[in-house]
């Protein structure tokens, strides 16, 4: 994987000292994969259920219920196969620079289908931390399909830096939404059913959104705090995956069993066996 810093990409050598402060200053960061060959199974698996072309779904005639079931049965398929962790395994060295050698990712994933014009389908403007995620988690956020022009994911410059004042419920305006509730279909898909806002997000400035735009074989990594939302103005449906990853050290405020162990160093592999072996001699085995 390289990493592109104001258009210019650069060797994974060169980078070893630039990439964290990067992404400190900017918030985010554009990733390169080695290969695009993951990507590629990813699409085969996602059009082997889809009895279509996956970015022609804005065509179909398919009810609320429908749609959250197809894309449940692609995503789970996903991550049975655990295709998004061989992606992340086989680009491992940026993210040992920049977590360590201790990494956690979040066990599930978020498959978003997002047609065009379409505002059922998109989570309006937030930041993870207010939903359990941590300042130290961060997003990987990836197209599957090329997006077309106008569809990508939106964030606020600087926000990363501006804290969360005054965080309060909001009211869903949005019908398909506003139905949502904890532990539903739709939330496990990644729908909100309780959405907040902030001083920052009530009074957002135009001029400091960017839409952000990679091609098929990068993502964007940003941290959790971010602003951000997704976007479609285009004519294809917009096809995304997205998970949390941080450190295996770090905070955070989710349930037990979201996050799974990527890749473990030798000190974290010692202290989880002798923590095993502790545990048997405490129970008399």
């Amino acid at each position: 994987m390289v990493f592109c810093y104001g258009g210019f990409v650069n060797n994974q050598s060169e980078l070893a000292t630039k990439k964290q402060a990067q992404i400190c200053e900017d918030g985010y960061a554009v990733l390169y994969f080695k290969n695009t060959q993951h990507i590629k199974v990813i699409q085969d698996q996602i059009k082997s259920i889809f009895s279509f072309d996956p970015v022609e779904f804005h065509e179909q005639k398919i009810d609320d219920d429908s749609r959250l079931q197809l894309i449940k049965k692609a995503k789970d398929c996903i991550v049975e196969r655990q295709l998004v962790k061989n992606l992340l395994l086989d680009n491992i060295e940026y993210f040992v620079a920049l977590f360590g050698p201790d990494i956690d990712i979040q066990s599930d994933v978020y498959l978003r289908i997002s047609r065009p014009n379409q505002e059922d389908d998109f989570i309006d403007w937030h930041r993870d931390t207010f939903y359990g995620n941590s300042h130290w988690e961060l997003n990987f956020w990836f197209p599957i399909f090329p997006l077309e022009t106008g569809a990508g994911l939106m964030v606020v410059k600087d926000s990363h830096l501006v804290p969360a004042d005054n965080i309060s419920l909001t009211e869903e305006k949005n019908l398909f939404r506003k139905k949502v509730t904890k532990g539903s279909l739709a939330n496990e898909l990644g729908f909100l059913y309780a959405p907040k806002s902030d001083d920052t997000m009530s009074k957002l400035d135009q001029t400091k959104i960017k839409l952000l735009t990679p091609d098929v074989g990068q993502a964007i990594i940003f941290f959790a705090h971010h602003i951000h939302r997704a976007q479609n103005f285009s004519h294809k449906t917009r096809i995304s995956i997205d998970l949390r990853i941080k450190s295996m050290l770090a905070p955070t405020n989710t349930r037990p069993g979201y996050y799974q162990s990527l890749i473990k160093g030798d000190i974290a592999k010692y202290v989880e066996k002798i923590y095993s072996i502790e545990k048997r001699a405490l129970c008399g085995n």
